[in-house]
């Protein structure tokens, strides 16, 4: 299975659209630090990691028991290097704010990518407990991948089916089911969720989803959708390592369909030179 996906860390940004009045010298310090803030945030959200740390740093220091500066602040320590940094701050923005679970899930997913798998589930199943946090079909699919390093496959798979459930368009579940699937050669069930996976937003960032249709055409012997499939990501993802994969399938698919017809001949010789009894 792809480990790309594995890997990924999902960050939630929170951005606080400050309303008050700034008529006292508090409040103007508040003020300049939610604007620090909402530019750090934007400069995260467009992967400027230098520019986030430099605007949420000035954030926190005008305002430095905010759990909302603190959960940005602790990404961007993270996606510059500082992964001490990170979790320190994070922890403290979760002690700030028990009930942050925009700083668990990213302190979760740190872990996880540490290959803490305890920790991560620990924490990830601590904002599952947060009824009404909006984001659980990612924390419900992290739980998922988590049970795949695990080689728990019949629990991943229902985590991935919940998180479904949670959010009917959350693509990289239904991709996850579908390579599960695959693998069990349930090729029909597998070709639904990949071509979930790939609907919607999803369409034009997945290329590994229309790859896997193509594959799973291909293992139904629907050789000519798989084709257009494979002709389809080669145009779309033509600079991805999707493209030059499905131009090798390509050819092997040209091979399949000449040994099928290849046999099918020898077949037919055959029948026309047995006598009829």
């Amino acid at each position: 299975m792809p480990t790309g996906l594995f890997n990924k860390i999902f960050v939630i940004l929170t951005l606080v659209i400050f309303l008050a009045a700034c008529s006292s010298k508090s409040e103007k310090t508040k003020h300049q630090s939610q604007l620090f803030f909402g530019a750090g945030t934007q400069s995260l959200m467009t992967q400027d990691y230098t520019d986030a740390l430099t605007n949420l740093l000035k954030a926190n220091e005008l305002d430095p028991d905010n759990a909302g500066i603190l959960t940005n602040l602790g990404m961007a320590y993270y996606f510059k290097g500082e992964r001490e940094l990170a979790v320190k701050t994070l922890k403290k923005s979760i002690e700030l704010n028990d009930d942050n679970s925009d700083a668990k899930l990213n302190l979760a997913s740190i872990y996880f990518k540490d290959g803490d798998f305890n920790n991560s589930e620990k924490i990830y199943k601590s904002v599952l407990r947060d009824l009404t946090y909006d984001k659980q079909a990612r924390t419900l699919y992290n739980l998922g991948v988590i049970e795949l390093q695990r080689k728990r496959l019949s629990s991943a798979e229902n985590y991935f089916k919940k998180s479904i459930k949670e959010e009917s368009n959350y693509c990289p579940s239904y991709f996850q089911l579908g390579l599960i699937q695959y693998e069990k050669k349930q090729l029909n069930l597998a070709l639904k969720n990949f071509r979930e996976a790939s609907m919607g937003t999803c369409y034009d960032s997945s290329p590994a989803a229309h790859y896997y249709q193509a594959l799973t055409l291909t293992g139904l012997k629907r050789f000519n959708e798989a084709r257009m499939k494979y002709d389809e990501l080669d145009a779309r993802f033509k600079s991805s390592d999707y493209a030059a994969k499905a131009r090798s399938k390509m050819m092997e698919l040209n091979e399949i369909e000449k040994n099928n017809m290849s046999e099918d001949t020898h077949a037919s010789r055959k029948l026309l030179d047995s006598p009829e009894f």
